[in-house]
């Protein structure tokens, strides 16, 4: 069972180098949190089909601002940029260090992990230079079990 006062694995700081996405950006309110998610997935599954790109990484979710109402953006990373389709657009996930680290576990303990990450971040005397993301590592329609799924979550951070 994870623990549910913090993080699965250790907190880290990495400097990551931008990725291309393809993405739906959305606001959204937390209610319908999990049902837009999916409806996003969808849209870029298909874009990305009818442009004959596979993705280059497991999806990710990625919160530009998070209350009541949530400016979402929801996609995967692809090699190269992509045509916009729809709503699905071309993007970036930014460069830059990040605090990292991987969630096990179900979904509603991602909490945790956050507050664990922030208390992290002000710790070393760094403050949050945007949005965090999730990278869902397990699909969960291919693992049953919530106990065994995998998010990595990155917080961008000033240096």
């Amino acid at each position: 069972m994870t623990d549910p006062r913090g993080p699965s694995s250790k907190i880290e700081l990495r400097v990551l180098t931008s990725h291309h996405t393809a993405a739906v950006r959305e606001t959204v309110t937390q209610d319908g949190l999990t049902e837009a998610l999916g409806h996003m997935f969808q849209s870029v599954k298909e874009a990305l089909s009818r442009q004959g790109v596979e993705p280059d990484g497991s999806p990710f979710a990625r919160y530009h601002t998070f209350g009541e109402e949530i400016d979402l953006e929801a996609g995967v990373v692809v090699s190269s940029a992509i045509q916009p389709d729809g709503v699905v657009k071309p993007g970036e996930l930014p460069a830059g260090p990040a605090a990292i680290a991987v969630h096990a576990g179900p979904y509603e303990g991602l909490a945790a992990t956050y507050d664990a990450i922030d208390r992290w971040i002000k710790g070393t005397g760094r403050t949050a230079s945007g949005g965090p993301w999730e990278i869902y590592l397990t699909d969960p329609s291919a693992e049953p079990d919530p106990t065994k799924w995998l998010t990595e979550i990155i917080w961008p951070v000033n240096p």
